[in-house]
């Protein structure tokens, strides 16, 4: 009968958990070169995660600011896109106003009025836009559309002129309408906030704030230039060419006053739009270099890996072939 010495089983025992570490090996490296990651990050730190659970706070934080950002940015590009489009709409109606006042000519001053009433409508229309679903144009009031129609205005304002025989009187009355704190486009035409919108985080210290309503003076300019140039269609001061001829001239000087205006209001968007994009960058800075630094401490050395990966394979083929070999050992080839 065979019996096994102490000795026997402690060298079982020492070649078992050799072959055991070494088969964890090779699961370690394999895994390691898979994902690109080490196996045991406790070990590259020390035990000490402070350092990478900061890290992972910044990169979570600067993901959130992020978003932050891109709705800035989306939200400056709709509203450019909308100042663009009116400025256009302002410059293409200023020259035809003050030449149909130069030509002193009953049919040139109608179609150029029903033109201008017409751009009106394009012009209120883009005011009311919205991005996101949210109108960009209205304050804090997002949800609200921030003006009423173009014929509620021009109703308003017939209202306002009613009365009036000359183009004097019905200018003095609408600058009056148009005026800010005292007259009817703040409770009748505007229905936005007086408040300005809250502004997009950009980092832990910067905010881009868009303070542009369709309250600004720049809007309120255009539209009165617009209101002026369109009266004529509307029926105001009929029979008398000389005072619609001065309406007219008024109103193409009114516009290309506000063009400049809304060009002012366009570079107001474009000074917080390059606050926005300097603030990406620096974000984008800081984002690649902490990932940097996460990656030094948990990402592996693929092709340490794959050395240490060939190294235990050759080891663990090595145990097994001993093994095998002291396995048919008899010992009547030793007598």
């Amino acid at each position: 009968m065979n019996s096994l010495t102490t000795g026997d089983l402690s060298t079982m025992f020492r070649r078992s958990s050799l072959v055991n570490q070494t088969k964890n090996n090779l699961e370690t490296y394999s895994m390691e070169i898979a994902s690109g990651l080490k196996a045991d990050v406790s070990k590259s730190v020390n035990g000490n995660f402070t350092p990478l659970a900061s890290m992972e706070r910044t990169l979570r934080t600067l993901e959130s600011y992020q978003r932050g950002i891109d709705d800035a940015v989306y939200f400056a590009s709709s509203m450019q896109n909308v100042l663009g489009a009116v400025a256009d709409h302002v410059d293409t109606a200023a020259a035809p106003l003050i030449n149909s006042a130069t030509y002193n000519s009953s049919a040139t001053m109608q179609i150029t009025s029903t033109e201008t009433r017409a751009t009106l409508d394009s012009v209120v229309n883009a005011f009311n836009t919205r991005a996101g679903g949210r109108a960009i144009f209205s304050g804090a009031a997002t949800q609200t559309t921030p003006l009423q129609s173009s014929d509620v205005l021009m109703s308003e304002i017939q209202t306002a002129i009613s009365g009036a025989t000359t183009a004097d009187d019905i200018i003095t009355a609408i600058d009056a309408w148009f005026e800010p704190g005292t007259g009817s486009y703040d409770t009748v035409m505007y229905t936005g906030s007086a408040s300005p919108k809250s502004g997009f985080v950009l980092n832990d210290y910067e905010t881009a704030n868009f303070d542009v309503t369709a309250s600004s003076q720049g809007v309120r300019d255009t539209l009165k230039g617009l209101v002026l140039g369109a009266l004529i269609s509307e029926g105001a001061l009929p029979g008398d060419l000389d005072e619609q001829a001065k309406l007219m001239q008024t109103a193409g000087e009114r516009l290309y006053g506000a063009s400049g205006e809304m060009q002012l209001l366009s570079a107001q968007v474009g000074a917080q739009e390059a606050k926005v994009e300097a603030a990406s960058l620096r974000n984008t800075a800081e984002q690649y270099a902490t990932e940097r630094a996460k990656s030094e401490i948990v990402s592996a050395d693929i092709y340490d890996s794959a050395a240490k990966l060939t190294q235990a394979e050759t080891q663990l083929e090595m145990m097994y072939t001993i093994t095998a070999r002291l396995s048919n050992l008899k010992l009547s080839d030793y007598i």
